[in-house]
């Protein structure tokens, strides 16, 4: 298993990097969308496996909201969440003979359309934000902002899986995720901020020390509690994976999973706080 993880990393890190910072918004759009439209479709494959009209209409909304999310009008997005919530009541008030299913679906179904098709799109935001190594310049430069983030994530993941490998004693939430040890998450969080030094001493020199400590803790914290989530949802589903789609990893949920939380965070930093 760690040998496909590291063969797959090989060949998956280089092309997203290169993906990131050397290529158009529109391609990273594409990156950013598929990934959603994929996690979306695995959500709701675990969420109603038994129930095709319930996982229709869940990937159906989903995927409006994803396109939604990533063309440049940002309102576009309300509007189709605002007649989601509408459509989703409705088709719950149709089922009269079973009213609290019901309510039921149309709970999970807007979780699962805002856990992955709301929150992962913003780092297509996030890409087209003006470049912070540029003060005044309104060229897109946000690939910076979403190398942070992800460089942040995945050290964590590495310093996570080896921290809890050769030191993990003590179990975090064993319900949860039984594989997790508290000794892996300081590990983890420890990588964190090695990341985000890594990146303001290689790409971000903008960023001053103390965003450097705020950001490796917060996007670390928010990586391992989206990790956590994600596990919730599976074992709430009865799922083992989301999905097969990456060789050793599982799903695309489950890859990305470390990263949706943090996306916001990022995004409406950058885009209220950060001013240098």
């Amino acid at each position: 298993m760690l040998r496909t993880r590291l063969a797959t990393a090989a060949v998956a890190i280089p092309l997203l990097v290169w993906l990131i910072v050397w290529n158009p918004w529109s391609l990273f759009t594409w990156l950013v969308g598929s990934a959603a439209l994929v996690g979306v479709t695995e959500y709701f494959g675990m969420a109603f496996p038994e129930s095709p009209t319930d996982r229709l209409f869940g990937i159906v909304a989903g995927a409006l909201v994803v396109v939604a999310m990533v063309v440049p009008s940002h309102e576009l997005s309300g509007m189709v969440l605002s007649g989601l919530v509408v459509a989703g009541l409705i088709l719950a008030l149709a089922r009269n003979h079973d009213l609290q299913r019901g309510v039921d679906a149309v709970g999970t179904t807007m979780l699962g359309v805002l856990y992955v098709a709301f929150l992962l799109p913003h780092y297509v935001w996030m890409y087209a934000l003006p470049d912070p190594e540029q003060p005044g310049s309104m060229a897109a430069g946000g690939w910076r902002w979403v190398m942070l983030t992800l460089v942040i994530a995945m050290a964590g993941d590495v310093g996570g899986y080896f921290g809890g490998r050769y030191f993990g004693r003590r179990k975090l939430m064993p319900e949860v995720s039984p594989g997790k040890t508290v000794e892996g998450t300081m590990g983890a969080i420890a990588a964190n901020v090695a990341g985000a030094v890594f990146c303001k001493l290689v790409f971000f020199h903008a960023l001053s020390w103390f965003e450097v400590g705020g950001f490796g803790l917060a996007v670390g914290s928010l990586a391992q509690v989206g990790d956590l989530c994600e596990s919730m949802l599976k074992r709430a589903f009865g799922a083992k994976d989301s999905g097969w789609t990456i060789p050793g990893h599982g799903g695309v949920l489950d890859r990305i999973d470390s990263l949706v939380f943090a996306a916001p965070l990022v995004y409406y930093y950058a885009r209220f706080f950060f001013h240098h």
